[in-house]
């Protein structure tokens, strides 16, 4: 029975259900009015009928009182007392002090009245000059619609209570079509996503919805669409990721191979040259896996890090000396006199992940900078944050390279690229640098760049 009535709730849809609980909900607001007016209007109804009852059986009553006294008796003419059962709008009788019937009419015909009874008989004392001669005796009539009987009130709570029926229906009805239209526009683009999410699951990474007119639902197919497009590029730097990974294994793997090859053969001497460039394509593929394994530990350094309180400053300074020999190499010259003169800088870090995270940024640089360019250092405490910039005199970023560099593997920037002859990188060094940087509760961004520099930006929550 549980399965049946999950299969039905995933068959209805989200507009049918809206439909159906607008439905329900004026049914309810309905049925409340109807309780409202069967308490309160056809009550005060009542009360109104009874005050207009009492006010006619006192007419009667008067009426009955003066031909009483004028006849001197109870035996009243019956055109007299028929005249009194119209006022009274039932039956009467004259009844003695005994209690015997002095007279009465027991008939109305032709005045829209029905023999039978619509309530008890109403018996009414007759004084005439302080002193009881008798009792009138109504017996109400039904048949008729005015509101100084006793069948009025039925029939006004029954004509009452049928209205409200044909209107709480219509209305009922007509909400729930309301409902539906209202609903299907509303859950359109809903459909229209579902479907487009369909085929994102099925590999369909171009897939893009309309923006609907509503804010919301514009707001929903702009996020869709952003996921989708973000998925489709994170699809392509994937598969261009590992082309470049395969291609530059390929060539290192390829040279050492034949090398080996060769040297079993016996074509070539396993002399100091060719060992050389043997070791040369080991030490690529060496390298290549490093990257790998270094981009691994970055993702989970959050989980493996033992931060301590150290100076930033100092932290720099010694990631350059570092690296001085790579500049050299590079005949990039290393400028960290932007460290000289400044107080130290407190964060609280893991050591190690700092300094690969300034290793990283300062062997992009050293790579990237046309040779005998600059790389400039310095770091500052600005407010709460503790702040090093690592600037080149590069090339810069192209605009359209610039959302794409912290990606893994990603090298797509021309006017970065390596001069021939110079160490290159897989595109994973800046990669690393920046999830180091957020394990440590920092920010690595470009601060800015353009044809003059590019400037790195490591930001670090300073402590006292």
């Amino acid at each position: 029975m549980s399965k049946q009535t999950d299969s039905t709730r995933r068959r209805l849809g989200l507009g049918t259900r809206l439909a159906l609980a607008i439905g329900f909900a004026v049914a309810v607001v309905i049925f409340i009015a109807g309780v409202i007016v069967e308490v309160g209007v056809v009550g005060r109804f009542d009360a109104y009928v009874a005050d207009v009852r009492h006010e006619r059986y006192a007419e009667v009553l008067t009426a009955t009182t003066d031909l009483v006294r004028a006849q001197g008796d109870l035996n009243l003419r019956k055109q007299d007392l028929r005249q009194i059962a119209v006022m009274a709008g039932g039956l009467v009788v004259l009844r003695g002090p005994d209690g015997q019937v002095a007279t009465r009419i027991d008939s109305l015909p032709g005045l829209g009245m029905a023999g039978s009874a619509a309530g008890p008989p109403v018996e009414l004392p007759l004084i005439v000059d302080g002193r009881s001669v008798g009792t009138l005796e109504v017996l109400p009539l039904g048949g008729t619609a005015d509101p100084g009987t006793t069948a009025a009130p039925a029939l006004f709570k029954e004509t009452a209570t049928e209205i409200l029926a044909l209107a709480g229906a219509g209305a009922v009805l007509a909400s729930i079509l309301v409902a539906f239209v209202l609903a299907r526009r509303l859950t359109r683009p809903l459909g229209t996503l579902a479907r487009a999410a369909r085929r994102v699951e099925g590999g369909d990474l171009s897939v893009r919805v309309p923006l609907p007119a509503d804010a919301e639902s514009h707001d929903l197919a702009s996020a869709f669409n952003a996921m989708a497009e973000s998925l489709e590029q994170s699809e392509a730097l994937r598969q261009r990721s590992a082309s470049d990974l395969a291609h530059e294994l390929a060539t290192p793997v390829t040279v050492l191979t034949g090398r080996l090859q060769a040297f079993v053969d016996g074509a070539v001497p396993p002399d100091p040259e060719h060992l050389a460039a043997a070791r040369d394509a080991a030490e690529e593929i060496r390298r290549l896996v490093g990257d790998l394994q270094d981009l691994v530990a970055a993702e989970g350094a959050s989980l493996r890090r033992s931060p301590a309180r150290v100076d930033l400053r100092a932290v720099v300074e010694r990631a350059a000396a570092s690296s001085q020999a790579l500049f050299d190499d590079a005949e990039v010259m290393l400028d960290p006199s932007g460290l000289n003169g400044v107080s130290p800088v407190m964060v609280d870090a893991d050591v190690r992940q700092l300094e690969r995270v300034l290793a990283n940024l300062l062997t992009n640089a050293a790579m990237y900078t046309t040779g005998g360019g600059t790389v400039a250092l310095s770091v500052a405490r600005e407010g709460p944050l503790a702040r090093a910039r690592i600037r080149d005199n590069g090339p810069g970023i192209q605009p359209e390279h610039l959302g794409h560099i912290f990606e893994r593997f990603y090298r797509g920037d021309p006017a970065r690229a390596r001069e021939p002859g110079r160490p290159g990188g897989t595109g994973i060094g800046l990669t690393v640098a920046r999830d180091l940087a957020v394990a440590n509760g920092g920010s690595l961004r470009v601060e800015s760049t353009g044809p003059t520099g590019t400037t790195f930006l490591l930001e670090l929550p300073a402590t006292d």
